[in-house]
């Protein structure tokens, strides 16, 4: 006798499906947005400028020595006010995290600029006696919590002596980590994904879009063209923006009534083959 299933368990199952269906839509159907634009990441999040070297040309520990750009440390002697996050005056120790609130990279414009990098860089190409010369340094983004994150863009200008490296593709990186940078060093961080910036590019967009991925912290490497130290003419480029998209990370409540969706379906239809219903 061949088997058939009743209108009633027929209606039930369809029933069933559809309600998975809507929870598994709220756990997994997300939208990535701009997080640095979220009231609650605005709220929390706040960025940090690392230093990769000093002045003399030494790698120095990363993720240990804070600063702010621009100005006459990182630009040329009479520069006081060039370059500036916000306001923010590097005296070569009063470096600390920003707000995503009031920092210029995380303002949803790009009205006004950050840049000047000299003696901050952990040289990566050439000698540090060479102007210019590639030189990293790191943009440390702190969320508040976890988040998946989906892509990253910069936007970024490269002027005639305000160059990021471009002789060599893929040198501008994207790290995440669970874990705060300043414990966990690069030895805790993960490549999101690497770009390339365009020479003379105004206003261009530097895209990281890798496998995505959960973090707290964002990390941003640019490489830069500088010089040896300050007025030599080579100050690295501009960065106005960086957005990081993503979403919150589903709630366990959220995928726990999933699994109880499916769980209920599977009592239901075990219920209905002991009665008979399906013959």
């Amino acid at each position: 006798m061949s088997s058939f299933l009743t209108p009633a368990f027929v209606s039930l199952r369809s029933a069933l499906a559809a309600s998975a269906a809507l929870a598994a839509s709220s756990v997994f159907a997300q939208t990535s947005i701009n997080l640095t634009q979220d009231a609650t990441v605005r709220q929390a999040g706040t960025y940090t400028y690392y230093a990769r070297g000093n002045a003399a040309g030494e790698t120095i520990t990363p993720f240990t020595t804070m600063f702010y750009p621009g100005g006459e440390l990182h630009t040329y002697a009479g520069a006081t006010t060039l370059g500036l996050d916000g306001t923010l005056v590097d005296n070569g120790s009063n470096g600390a995290p920003i707000s995503f609130g009031v920092g210029e990279l995380t303002d949803n414009s790009n009205a006004s600029e950050v840049r000047g990098w000299i003696n901050v860089e952990q040289v990566s190409a050439g000698t540090h006696s060479a102007s210019p010369h590639g030189g990293q340094f790191d943009i440390v983004f702190d969320l508040g919590a976890n988040y998946v994150i989906t892509s990253v863009v910069v936007t970024y200008t490269d002027a005639a002596g305000w160059r990021f490296r471009k002789t060599v593709a893929n040198t501008q990186q994207v790290f995440t980590s669970t874990g705060n940078p300043s414990l966990v060093g690069d030895a805790g961080l993960t490549l999101f994904d690497t770009a390339t910036a365009v020479g003379g590019a105004t206003l261009g967009q530097l895209t990281f879009s890798g496998t995505s991925v959960g973090a707290q912290y964002v990390i941003f490497r640019p490489e830069m063209d500088l010089a040896t130290n300050i007025g030599g003419n080579s100050y690295g480029g501009y960065i106005y923006e960086v957005a990081i998209n993503g979403y919150a990370i589903p709630e366990p409540s959220s995928a726990a009534a999933l699994a109880g969706v499916v769980a209920l379906g599977g009592v239901v239809l075990r219920r209905q083959r002991r009665s008979g219903s399906v013959r």
